[in-house]
């Protein structure tokens, strides 16, 4: 059996959903509506928020900022694969780390901002007097750029680690995007250490 070590460009073969499916193109057609509606509604999240003076509050600017990584976020997992059905080329020519590197990236922002979301609603709940005091502007700005920032690191951490394994099989992934388990799947070093901090 063959060895090899991929770098950070390596192409591999995506074989998702539309290829195992008896009616590709009525999933394609599903998928792209689907996209276009998240699209269209994230986008117009983000501009009525922007443009409404009335709605520059803290839970709207935390609103306008996950409508922000909702939107890039389905832009990363599912343009790929439209373009992929659409030109007939499986081979994630973008490069796997990229893709899995911006998936970790928008997933790890989001759920940071989620949490400071629901500290947010709490203390609108639980220290109404004191909201304004509490969730200033400078505050909200504080909560969205600490999401991005511990978002880069382990994101970048995890994508050069993946990385670094040895693959011995097949460079086709039986997924619709390139992440991080299927990934591994494919390895032919014992990834069940890594495996077991990822699930922590």
């Amino acid at each position: 059996m063959e060895l090899w070590s991929t770098t950070l460009g390596s192409s591999f073969i995506l074989e998702g959903i539309l290829n195992d499916s008896r009616f590709p193109e009525l999933l394609w057609a599903t998928i792209t509506v689907l996209y276009m509606v998240a699209l269209t509604s994230n986008g117009l999240l983000l501009l009525l928020i922007t443009m409404d003076v009335r709605l520059h509050v803290p839970m709207c600017l935390l609103l306008r900022q996950l409508s922000l990584i909702d939107f890039l976020f389905t832009t990363v997992v599912m343009l790929r694969a439209i373009i992929d059905f659409l030109l007939g080329d499986n081979s994630n020519s973008l490069g796997c780390a990229l893709q899995i590197f911006l998936e970790l990236t928008l997933g790890g922002g989001e759920d940071l901002l989620l949490a400071f979301m629901a500290d947010d609603r709490y203390v609108a709940i639980c220290h109404l007097r004191q909201y304004m005091i509490f969730m200033r502007p400078k505050i909200c700005w504080f909560m969205v750029t600490t999401s991005w920032i511990l978002a880069l690191p382990t994101a970048l951490e995890h994508t050069i680690y993946t990385m670094h394994f040895p693959f011995c099989m097949s460079l086709e992934i039986r997924h619709l995007l390139c992440e991080i388990s299927p990934r591994l799947k494919l390895a032919c070093a014992d990834t069940s250490t890594y495996e077991l901090l990822l699930s922590f």
